[in-house]
């Protein structure tokens, strides 16, 4: 399981349509902080406070926003959608999930809405559920990035086995001590080979395209969505934006797609199709902001709003996708990391391959004569045209053959029984048949 996503089985916790919704959703839900606009004396001033509210949290230097789940478990185990009982999501796991967050804190040296990405200081994210400790930390501070990775804590919480320190091979100190959730560290150029530069990554979206986009969207706000000023709770203002879902999320769809020629590459996420548009529903669908001191301090959208017949939602379910603001206060640099073993020149993280797949040292240069990034990595589409990780894939294989049948079976009466499963498994997990070693 990706230490930065939930596992296969948690995934199926909402159907396609529905993640296609919630996406869009927040996403607008996240402009409407930035370009409220609406045509009535009463509108207008709720929606002046939503922008003002998002103003004051760019004019900070340091920020944390976290997002997450406020859900009922049992709600999120009945509306699973899972054909599969060994996906169904466990009683354990739905709670988990249900309170699930991950959390992403930067600090700059000038205010956020000023800063670009060498102006930041420190980056850190977080992955937990409810309010106990961190299970996934990782933080980025100067020239140095730092990992922590309670990985029996993590399969224990949401319900999925995890690989325990004792199954990594000697010589591997620091993973085990990462395994165990300690501190590891390496320095942040080990990250660059996990990134493509195209020389585009510092593309602006010029002034000119950024005005009309910023135009079409308040005219389409100030179309269609309306505010409602709900007065103050334990000191914390609500405001709520309303909007007819499918229409709204069509126009700001439509208004990305009018711009997307003039935008640097990579500069607009996948956006949603004609297709996913009409499983949005027609009726109105409402977001929840809390503005705390003047500054926005949450978002909140009501999942249940999208449920259609059929998709186990009753009166009274709680499914909440929550977005949090505040102060992360100052984001240090753990004590007591360790270093990340360096392995030869090329190697992802400095970390030898033939080392990580419990073999001997790999000779990365000889594996990279033919031209190809050997040291590729942690890249799952790449790993399939990576020779180094096939050739020590296949040798961990036969290594397992070995310990449980001698290492002499390929002689034995299962040999040829043996060698085709090792086969098997290649073409499995790169989609050929590979040479044997």
């Amino acid at each position: 399981m990706s230490l930065l996503c939930v596992s296969r089985r948690q995934g199926k916790t909402i159907n396609a349509a529905r993640r296609t919704t919630l996406v869009v959703a927040t996403s607008a839900a996240l402009a409407l902080t930035g370009i409220a606009a609406c045509g009535t004396v009463e509108n207008l001033s709720a929606a002046q406070k939503i922008q003002k509210a998002a103003d004051k949290l760019g004019e900070q230097r340091a920020l944390t926003v976290e997002f997450g789940f406020d859900a009922d478990p049992e709600v999120l185990q009945r509306t699973d959608k899972s054909e599969d009982p060994e996906d169904a999501l466990s009683p354990k796991a739905a709670k988990a999930v249900a309170k699930m967050r991950v959390s992403l804190s930067v600090q700059a040296s000038k205010p956020l809405s000023e800063a670009g990405e060498k102006d930041m200081k420190a980056v850190a994210l977080s992955l937990g559920s409810g309010k106990g400790e961190e299970l996934l930390d990782i933080r980025m501070i100067d020239k140095s990035f730092y990992l922590r990775a309670d990985l029996p804590k993590l399969g224990d919480t949401f319900d999925e086995p995890m690989p325990g320190a004792d199954e990594l091979p000697e010589g591997m100190g620091p993973l085990k001590d990462l395994f165990e959730g300690k501190w590891v560290k390496t320095d942040t150029d080990a990250l660059k080979s996990l990134a493509s530069d195209d020389g585009k990554s510092d593309e602006q979206v010029s002034p000119k395209t950024e005005r009309k986009l910023k135009t079409d969207l308040k005219s389409i706000l100030a179309r269609r969505v309306t505010f409602d000023d709900q007065g103050k709770k334990d000191g914390t203002e609500h405001i709520r934006a309303e909007a007819p879902a499918r229409a709204l999320l069509t126009d700001v769809v439509g208004a990305l797609r009018g711009v997307a020629d003039d935008l640097p590459a990579g500069k607009l996420p996948g956006l949603p199709t004609e297709k996913d548009l009409k499983d949005i529903p027609h009726r109105k669908a409402g977001v929840d902001f809390a503005l705390k001191d003047g500054a926005l301090s949450g978002i909140t959208l009501d999942v249940t709003q999208f449920a259609e017949p059929g998709d186990g939602i009753k009166k009274g379910d709680k499914v909440d996708l929550v977005l949090r603001f505040a102060d992360p206060g100052k984001i240090a640099a753990p004590a007591g990391a360790k270093e990340l073993p360096q392995g030869k020149k090329g190697t992802v993280f400095g970390m030898d391959p033939g080392l990580l797949l419990g073999g001997d040292p790999a000779d990365v240069d000889e594996l990279s004569k033919d031209g190809t990034d050997a040291a590729s990595p942690l890249d799952e589409d790449e790993f399939k045209n990576d020779p180094l990780f096939r050739k020590e894939f296949e040798k961990q294989l036969r290594k397992e053959m070995d310990k449980q049948f001698g290492a002499d079976w390929e002689n034995g009466p299962m040999g040829d029984e043996i060698e085709k499963q090792i086969q098997a498994q290649m073409k499995l997990q790169f989609g050929d048949t590979a040479a044997k070693s």
